[in-house]
């Protein structure tokens, strides 16, 4: 049964005054109301005020709300997905411990084990690879895979159109510059020379319109060497955590499901034979597979 607005701004309120929810709240907390995303203007000033008080920068769901690079999802947000930072202020520790338990923090921490047996894979049935991560963020999970994989032969090359994220992924991966190129481009006019085993992609795409998203594609899929792969993480349809992402920190999503992933690499001239759709364990993270 879906709880009321009004209540559920109330039990919030008494959940912030009183320093955070306990583990036996966290189901209640992740039935935002949907009539939330839907409220008028006086009604989103009463639902900031009064979840004005976690929305600080150093809690997870202040860093969503004020965007501090100014884009959603921005590097930093996503390291602290991944390595589930708390913030160490007694008042707010507790929201950040309750939104690494959703379903859509679960899924980003998820990419990175998906991407590591990917590149694996990858490199086993090429016996080497050039590694393209488009969109790449704070490369946490390139830095976890070179850890762990000191032998294989696989070089990466990192995009990112934000100068601070790439300096950042370079300080993430300080110890292995030698394996990784950092670039500070647009995917969208980027036009290398040569061709890869495999292009990555976890999160940018959630933010394009289908249009931009097939124009990339068309793009991206032609720099995919024969007998490679290009695969583009996506948010589901399925996504729990869909409301609260959106009503708490203002992160809005292009969700997609396995059809109109499908459907749109079809548009960008894949063949559709070449086409699959999987998803990590929690199934909120799609990753649409296009191979050459």
């Amino acid at each position: 049964m879906e709880v009321a607005v009004a209540e559920y701004l109330e039990v919030a309120d008494k959940i912030i005054k009183r320093g955070g929810p306990e583990v036996s709240e966290y189901e209640y907390l992740k039935q935002v109301p949907k009539g939330i995303a839907d409220s008028s203007m006086d009604e989103q000033l009463e639902i900031f005020n009064t979840l004005k008080p976690i929305l600080d920068l150093d809690t997870i769901v202040g860093h969503m709300f004020h965007k501090p690079h100014g884009y959603a999802g921005d590097f930093e947000l996503i390291d602290r997905i991944y390595c589930q930072r708390n913030s160490t202020d007694e008042s707010l520790y507790k929201w950040d411990k309750f939104f690494h338990t959703l379903e859509g923090a679960e899924a980003v921490r998820n990419r990175t084990l998906y991407f590591k047996d990917l590149v694996n894979k990858t490199a086993d049935k090429h016996g080497s690879a050039l590694v393209l991560n488009l969109g790449s963020g704070p490369c946490r999970d390139l830095n976890e895979y070179l850890e762990t994989n000191p032998d294989q032969a696989v070089r990466f090359e990192c995009l990112d159109m934000d100068k601070i994220a790439i300096e950042y992924g370079k300080v993430v991966c300080d110890n292995f510059s030698d394996q990784i190129e950092f670039i500070n481009k647009n995917a969208l006019t980027f036009s290398p020379d040569y061709q890869y085993e495999l292009i990555w992609s976890a999160g940018l795409f959630d933010y394009f319109n289908d249009k931009i998203f097939i124009r990339l594609v068309r793009r991206i899929y032609a720099l995919v060497k024969n007998g490679g792969e290009l695969v583009i993480g996506n948010f589901s349809t399925y996504n729990p955590s869909r409301v609260f992402m959106e009503v708490y920190g203002q992160w809005f999503l292009h969700h997609r499901n396995e059809k109109t992933l499908t459907e749109l690499a079809v548009k960008a001239g894949v063949p559709r034979e070449l086409i699959e759709v999987s998803k990590e364990d929690v199934g909120v993270n799609l990753f649409l597979h296009l191979k050459k």
